[in-house]
């Protein structure tokens, strides 16, 4: 095994500070840029939670120069979580009955999990995957019905939204992502969680989470203010 960092993970020197990674090839930064601003959190949430999460975008940002931010921007995100599930906690903890205080991610996100602070419907980034099965199985339903048969045209049947919600919670979204994001953070927290470029998927997937634990059944919709 190599011992020579490469080139493009080193400290940069001065004059290529500002040059994109050879990595994000084909990538404008105003595009990634664009999709990081994107990501934000509900007005609600606690400074505290806010600033952790928005050292965790700059971080992000900083992946257009330095392709190996990727992990350590994650890292931040889940830091930002993990503040934001204590929080909600505290504010809860006199109505909660409990064995014992949650002391790790993993225990506060199973609280959030079983008081119904974060739903599988408050991902909006698999509202699309479960609309989509919805069809398919109405469409599969049509077929073996034999409404197609003796029609030249069928429109494409849409998902209601209480169909979205049913699929999206017989999909067990949230337990699936926090599962998952268990997993994630502690192979981070440990220095193996690989290279990959999803920081801002896990962003995305982090501010589903913690906009839930602040707004209610708002889900991070938009407000007037742009808000989300």
């Amino acid at each position: 095994m190599s011992k020579i960092i490469h080139p493009a993970d080193a400290l940069k020197s001065i004059d290529q500070v500002l040059v994109s990674d050879p990595r994000n090839e084909g990538t404008q930064l105003a595009e990634w840029h664009s999709r990081i601003a994107e990501i934000v959190l509900v007005e609600t949430t606690p400074i505290e939670v806010k600033q952790i999460f928005e050292n965790a975008k700059n971080i992000a940002l900083y992946t257009y120069f330095a392709y190996r931010l990727h992990q350590p921007a994650e890292i931040i995100g889940y830091t930002a979580l993990e503040k934001a599930l204590k929080l909600k906690f505290e504010l809860e903890q006199d109505n909660l009955i409990l064995e014992k205080k949650p002391k790790r991610l993993a225990d506060y996100m199973n609280v959030a999990l079983e008081q119904g602070w974060i739903k599988s419907e408050g991902y909006n980034s698999s509202r699309l995957l479960a609309s989509s099965r919805v069809q398919q199985a109405k469409i599969v339903e049509l077929i073996k019905s034999g409404e197609l048969d003796h029609q030249e045209f069928t429109p494409i049947p849409e998902a209601e939204e209480n169909e979205i919600i049913a699929e999206m919670r017989e999909m067990s979204i949230a337990e699936r992502v926090q599962h998952a994001g268990r997993h994630v953070r502690n192979f981070l927290a440990h220095g193996d969680g690989g290279l990959s470029p999803s920081a801002i998927g896990t962003l995305k997937k982090i501010a589903e989470e913690i906009n839930q634990l602040y707004s209610g059944s708002s889900y991070g919709t938009r407000d007037q203010n742009g808000i989300s």
